[in-house]
């Protein structure tokens, strides 16, 4: 299964941004452009960022803001509703995005102090002009902590290795939220959560959006890193790409009342035996749910029309039941002869086929 793996890399900043506090001590909120003139105001996100000092709110006023960003310390960055717009948008600037590396963020989070929160933002990548292996991200949180809100990210696309919103763990122990957004429009992945280091990565994703209209996709979420504790919840999935969602040996946590639609390849692919996946709605998939685990609980899922429900991959029995499976060819594939069914099946060719 083809996916990027921003842990092996190392970014290298081209753009360093400091924060230097030149506001008074008192003053905590900034704003970007025009709408609100009792504050210090600045013309670009980047201006005002360099200005805040650690913990400040930095509001920004509808319109379009053509720059990358980088954020190095504790602020919340949201944009805000005025008169008749609730639009803040981040695009590529003129002269086209500048490569970290092996990858092209537009806001990037690096290593920041404490937590970084950024709220009713769009992150738009159209036009970014990259088409070389470089990897397009629109939020890129790397060895940081923050909370991601009813942001968009879309259009980061154009050479296969678009990626919505990335969190990639590091020498701290970290917590992510990413909630109530929508990502649409990439070319790769929509979000991905990656860890290798000892110290534990804490990650919820959690109502979202997850969408694209390009076949070549590879990924809805990712969550890979055996030190990760992930609750992936009440999230939307539709996409014409590869899978939906895929837990690669994450430690801890659990897949939950999601609905993945259309997957090119495979619903939700499981790895972890720490990970139960639980009162998903899986429909239109080839293959429902797949398992490469002995011991998670995989229950109270509705798979429908798939060509196979279950593929067990010829494992030991890892706790399925009450499932319903309707309107499929094979409800379970690759099955020990020892494990009995315990689903509800509705319209089932084939209940179980082994062959191991």
């Amino acid at each position: 299964m083809p996916r990027i793996s921003f842990a092996r890399f190392r970014l290298v900043s081209v753009v360093a941004l400091t924060f230097a506090a030149s506001a008074s001590p008192a003053q905590t909120t900034f704003a970007v452009g025009n709408c609100r003139p009792t504050l210090p105001n600045f013309q670009t996100i980047s201006a005002a960022l360099a200005a805040a000092p650690p913990g400040a709110v930095v509001e920004v006023c509808p319109g379009t803001y053509n720059e990358q960003i980088v954020i190095t310390q504790p602020v919340t960055l949201e944009g805000v509703t005025i008169s008749d717009s609730a639009q803040a948008i981040i695009a590529v600037p003129s002269g086209g995005l500048v490569p970290n590396g092996d990858f092209v963020p537009q806001l990037w989070v690096n290593n920041a102090s404490g937590s970084v929160n950024i709220s009713d933002l769009t992150v738009d990548a159209s036009g970014n002009g990259i088409t070389n292996s470089f990897h397009v991200v629109g939020i890129f949180y790397e060895n940081s902590s923050g909370t991601v809100n009813h942001v968009t990210t879309q259009n980061q696309s154009g050479n296969g290795n678009g990626v919505g919103i990335v969190a990639l763990g590091g020498s701290s122990n970290l917590s992510v939220t990413i909630e109530n957004s929508s990502i649409h429009d990439y070319d790769h992945s929509g979000i991905e959560v990656e860890n290798i280091q000892a110290s534990e990565l804490t990650a919820v994703i959690k109502g979202n959006a997850v969408t694209t209209r390009m076949p070549m996709s590879q990924l809805g979420i990712l969550i890979d890193g055996s030190t990760i504790t992930a609750q992936v919840t009440s999230n939307l999935i539709v996409l014409p790409g590869a899978d939906g969602i895929v837990g690669t040996s994450f430690a801890r946590g659990s897949i939950s009342g999601n609905t993945v639609v259309n997957a090119g390849g495979i619903g939700i692919v499981d790895q972890s035996d720490g990970v139960a996946v639980t009162s998903n709605k899986i429909f239109g998939s080839p293959t429902g749910i797949q398992l490469l685990t002995s011991v998670a609980a995989i229950q109270s899922n509705s798979i429908t029309k798939s060509t196979t429900g279950v593929d067990f991959q010829c494992g030991a029995d890892p706790n399925v039941r009450s499932n319903i499976i309707m309107d499929t060819g094979t409800a379970l594939n690759s099955v020990p002869s020892a494990i009995a069914p315990r689903d509800a099946y509705f319209n089932v060719g084939t209940i179980r086929a082994g062959g191991c």
